[in-house]
């Protein structure tokens, strides 16, 4: 998987010939997953073991064994793992792996809807025996891969979403956290491209149109971090790879990343990492 700059996860190992990718995924360090991250893929968790709080949109949705979640396309989500053994199953979705070659109804009043965000599914899906049964067919069709996976695949996919829309869609106009989201994203793609110039809250607040108050805790919401960590983190992981590279003295990379004072970039560095980064730069 690749984050790009702007958070946009692409490159998913999802082939062009068949658009789908099922994996089981175990975590055994409590903490984010990953930072927060939007695709155009439609996705749905399976918790299988563990505790966890899956942030999407601002909301936090804490999940245990059993439970299902949906991330619809483009909502900026991410993981944080609650305990010492978490397993959780995805299911990855290309939704033009669903189309027809040619317009029709399905194509025009479902599928299409769901592509352009017209249609939109609750996050957080509750106990539903019968989604559970398409979720766990398509795991195991997965996983054994027999002959015909593919078709029972897709079939079970539609099966999927048509129980999905009769009973958990929600309007884009009545889901505020989808709207709260969209206003802070050009941010994300702001700070994310330019995290090495000098930001500040008033300057981010006004770029998403919001007080500092509402902006900072907005931010928090969707990213798990206040701002100024966030801003940091970035830093810190772009100051990672400048050491690995072994080509510049630690003050000109604390300089290049963002933070003049060398002896509050090195706090900063172990703080994230755990070493000084000289002791990161000095690794063979």
């Amino acid at each position: 998987m690749i984050i790009t700059s702007n958070g946009q996860m692409i490159n998913q190992g999802i082939s062009r010939e068949f658009p789908v990718k099922i994996s089981r995924v175990e975590y055994y360090e409590p903490g984010p997953v990953r930072k927060s991250h939007w695709h155009e893929e439609f996705m749905i968790f399976y918790i299988e073991k563990g505790a966890a709080v899956i942030h999407c949109n601002s909301q936090p949705i804490p999940v245990s064994a059993g439970d299902v979640v949906v991330i619809n396309s483009n909502d900026i989500h991410y993981v944080e793992n609650k305990c010492s053994h978490l397993i959780e199953h995805y299911v990855l979705v290309d939704l033009a792996f669903l189309l027809s070659s040619q317009a029709d109804l399905c194509q025009t009043q479902y599928i299409a809807p769901l592509q352009q965000q017209q249609i939109r599914f609750r996050n957080q899906i509750p106990h539903d025996p019968e989604v559970l049964q398409q979720l766990f067919t398509l795991l195991e069709e997965y996983r054994r891969q027999d002959y015909g996976y593919e078709l029972m695949i897709k079939s079970r996919l539609y099966h999927l979403l048509v129980l999905l829309l009769r009973r958990y869609t929600v309007t884009p106009a009545d889901d505020a956290a989808y709207k709260w989201q969209h206003q802070l994203r050009p941010v994300l793609q702001y700070v994310d491209e330019h995290y090495e110039q000098k930001l500040t809250l008033e300057t981010l607040a006004a770029m998403a149109h919001m007080s500092r108050h509402h902006f900072c805790r907005l931010f928090k919401s969707i990213t798990g971090m206040p701002p100024i960590e966030y801003v940091n983190r970035l830093r810190i992981q772009a100051a990672s790879k400048l050491l690995q590279q072994k080509q510049l003295p630690v003050h000109e990379i604390a300089q290049a990343v963002g933070i003049p004072d060398s002896n509050y970039f090195s706090r900063l560095f172990k703080k994230y990492q755990q070493v000084s980064p000289s002791s990161l730069q000095s690794r063979d």
